[in-house]
């Protein structure tokens, strides 16, 4: 269990609650890391991540559950928060409310790249789920 007490714990969970953008890295066939930025809903408990089909990150996570999330630090390179997880693809669709509280959270993002939510869902309509193992942060 991760403490979410501690100083640390208190503002990784602050920026799981505020941030928009989260790295998510996973490991190809050949073991190299793969980052990339991502939307992301944190409910308390786990991430969730949509994807469009057929992209890597998927097979990655098929091959090889184990991710790291983490945020950009400040101008200064501090504030760093880096998390390990879990990755599974889900095989149906979190439940509404998630799904709900994901949307309203990138409402203007998916304006901004040119879309309606019925595309977005339709595009980016593989959920990923992230439980949390372990945080670090300075």
């Amino acid at each position: 269990m991760i403490d979410f007490t501690s100083r640390s714990g208190r503002r990784v969970s602050r920026r799981l609650t505020s941030e928009k953008i989260i790295w998510l890295t996973t490991v190809d066939a050949s073991h190299t890391p793969q980052p990339r930025p991502v939307w992301f809903h944190w409910d308390g408990q786990t991430v969730l991540i949509f994807s469009e089909r057929n992209k890597a990150k998927l097979r990655h996570i098929a091959q090889n559950p184990h991710v790291a999330l983490n945020f950009n630090t400040d101008e200064d390179g501090d504030d760093v928060a880096v998390m390990i997880g879990e990755a599974k693809i889900l095989g149906e669709p979190p439940p509404a409310a998630r799904v709900k509280a994901y949307l309203r959270k990138y409402r203007g993002g998916v304006k901004d790249i040119g879309m309606t939510v019925p595309e977005f869902t339709a595009s980016f309509a593989i959920p990923i789920l992230v439980s949390l193992k372990a945080i670090r942060g300075s």
